[in-house]
């Protein structure tokens, strides 16, 4: 029978400054308590230590940011703000974000983080579902979402003073976190104060953290992981680093911090950390780290290779979905040169695991089967979903009397010790440069673009390749196809996050179907993959390269740099650089001569987020004030 438990630390974890961890403030097997009445106890505990650093140097003490949060709890305890409330926060990464995630806890309420990155139009959709009390942003955001209707309070607004104490239940929601959903409408898990801190208990148990300790904030508020980034150092006195608005994106900025900041611990998406290798010097170390985790897709042997032999940090692969509170399962990468498959380990403390068949039982140890999580790290549901929620957490299974597991979608297997493989989806989730993304959410939306009658989107390539494409059939049968796919991606730019918008864009006479009457998405996804341009012969020295901004424009500067990168006679302004044949160290190559020839600093991860020449063109642009 394949069930993996775990009510204790995890087995082989490495990089920890001790033997075992002490808890955040709880017995990992016995009481649980709130997260704020956790937070306020260890920041008063020793107000003058450093509790936040800031990218440029300025330092906020624990007593300071105790006095920071209070004051934000105390404004929206003012305006009747409490227990059963939500709030939305709206702020660049700053201290005032950080205080403000913590001060809607400490006013018992919960919130829900939104990404100023994102199109106006989709987080004012998911503002109109999580209907909150108030929103905390500051005077520059302010206006970007005007038509909310909701209060919105900047630090003008806070009141220096305490807030009431709070009594809640452990099972009171602390945070919303919003993930894309099948039927073109985004859903948002709702945390617990239990759940959050049991995964701070278990990070904190399998990967210890001290005062001695440095830990970079840098995730975007779209993954839950940005929520361990904040409490669990916090939480265990160690120093919270914050990297400044955008700085996730470039690599000399991280290693930046981690070199001047003397950062031991370190989040990274698996797609990061390939960029983040690349971007720096092969012969830079970072033996300063002690420990890094990741997670977020499927991780490569070979980056792990190439990660150990860049550092002495221990290397953990994390795995789970928000509805399981940032991770489920962990697995310490070993030092083995033979290592060729990497696995996303056994259950992390309070968390029960099963592999069950089609009919929900379990599957024998080395067979396939859907992962199924439970324990204290479960979500509470989703919010005003409650037929969705009813369908993936299921209360009382035969497997597991009287507790709640949740249907993950995952297709997994044991190996020999407990350790679990990640298979693939048995859904149509898919994940795309670590994005988790819902097709349906996607092929909703296409609909909702003039001119269309059908919509399909399916996923092709692996790793840093995989794309997204779109396939349309257009109401009017004699539509101009360049018109209308370019009116398509435009309106999906608008109403989606970059990362959400297909590749390519196709017209087609009809959707093929399988013979059961399916629509075949194989058929389409070997269509997207044969169609991928190929790469012909490099043009003809035509002088392009001593060329610059000043005579091309950015678009026809970016085009000309793709077309030498990539040995391309030409490429339009909505071609995807990896189907035009882009890999990870083209990215590399392709930012490196584009910061040489307009002198300025490029994020790489901008070409993962926008890679379009159009798009592309457009964020270098923003970043670096170029017309």
């Amino acid at each position: 029978m394949t069930r993996v438990t775990s009510t204790a630390g995890m087995a082989g974890a490495t990089g920890s400054a001790g033997a075992a961890g002490a808890a955040v403030g709880v017995d990992v097997a016995g009481g649980v308590h709130r997260v704020d009445a956790l937070l306020l106890e260890r920041l008063g505990r020793d107000p003058g230590r450093t509790a936040l650093v800031c990218a440029d140097g300025a330092v906020v003490s624990a007593g300071e940011l105790r006095e920071r949060v209070l004051a934000v709890a105390a404004a929206l305890g003012a305006r009747g703000l409490g227990p059963g409330d939500r709030v939305a926060v709206y702020h660049e990464r700053s201290v005032e974000f950080v205080a403000a995630v913590l001060g809607v806890a400490c006013a018992g309420a919960a919130h829900a983080a939104f990404d100023v990155a994102d199109p106006p139009a989709r987080t004012l959709g998911m503002l109109e579902d999580c209907a909150p009390r108030a929103v905390l942003t500051s005077r520059a955001l302010r206006d970007r979402l005007d038509g909310c209707g909701v209060p919105m309070l900047t630090s003008d607004d806070h009141r220096e003073g305490r807030a009431a104490p709070v009594s809640g239940s452990p099972d009171d929601p602390v945070a919303l976190i919003f993930t894309s959903g099948s039927t073109g409408r985004p859903k948002a898990s709702l945390i617990s104060h239990r759940a959050l801190v049991s995964r701070m208990n278990a990070l904190q148990t399998t990967h210890p953290m001290t005062e001695d300790d440095r830990l970079v904030h840098h995730t975007t508020c779209t993954f839950d992981m940005y929520l361990a980034e904040i409490y669990w150092p916090l939480l265990c006195g160690a120093t919270l680093v914050l990297s400044a608005p955008g700085g996730q994106r470039d690599a000399d900025h991280l290693a930046a911090l981690i070199r001047d900041h003397r950062v031991t611990t370190m989040y990274f998406g698996v797609s990061l950390l390939e960029l983040f290798l690349l971007a720096r010097d092969e012969t830079e170390r970072y033996d300063g780290l002690r420990q890094v985790l990741t997670g977020g897709e499927p991780l490569p042997a070979d980056l792990v290779h190439r990660f150990h032999a860049r550092s002495t940090a221990s290397l953990t692969n994390l795995y789970g979905p928000s509805e399981c509170t940032i991770h489920c399962t962990a697995w310490v990468c070993p030092r083995d040169p033979a290592l060729d498959k990497v696995l996303i380990g056994s259950a992390v403390p309070d968390t029960e695991l099963w592999v069950l068949d089609d009919d929900g039982r379990p599957v024998p140890e080395g067979e396939p089967g859907e992962l199924y999580i439970g324990g204290a790290g479960l979500a509470l549901g989703y919010l005003d979903r409650p037929e969705l929620t009813a369908e993936r957490f299921l209360r009382s299974p035969p497997v597991a009397p009287g507790r709640r597991l949740y249907r993950s979608g995952d297709l997994v297997r044991a190996r020999p010790g407990g350790a679990l493989e990640f298979l693939g989806r048995v859904d149509r989730q898919v994940k795309v440069r670590g994005v988790r993304i819902e097709l349906g959410e996607i092929e909703s939306t296409a609909r909702r673009c003039a001119g269309v009658r059908q919509a399909v989107v399916v996923a092709h390539g692996t790793g840093l390749e995989k794309a997204l494409a779109a396939f349309v059939v257009p109401e009017v049968p004699s539509a101009p196809a360049a018109e209308l796919t370019a009116s398509v991606r435009e309106s999906l730019r608008g109403w989606l996050p970059p990362t959400m918008v297909p590749a390519t864009v196709d017209l087609l006479d009809a959707l093929p179907f399988t013979p059961n009457g399916k629509v075949d998405r194989l058929l389409l996804e070997s269509r997207a993959a044969r169609t991928t341009p190929s790469r012909p012969a490099p043009a003809a020295d035509t002088g392009i390269e001593e060329l610059g901004v000043e005579e091309l424009g950015v678009e026809d500067l970016v085009a000309a740099v793709w077309c030498e990168a990539l040995g391309l006679d030409s490429v339009k302004p909505d071609d995807d650089f990896f189907d035009l044949g882009g890999n990870s160290y083209k990215v590399v190559e392709t930012v490196t001569r584009l910061r040489e020839r307009l002198g300025a600093e490029i994020p790489l991860a901008a070409l993962l987020e926008e890679p379009t020449v159009r798009g592309f063109a457009e964020e270098i642009r923003r970043v670096t004030g170029r017309a």
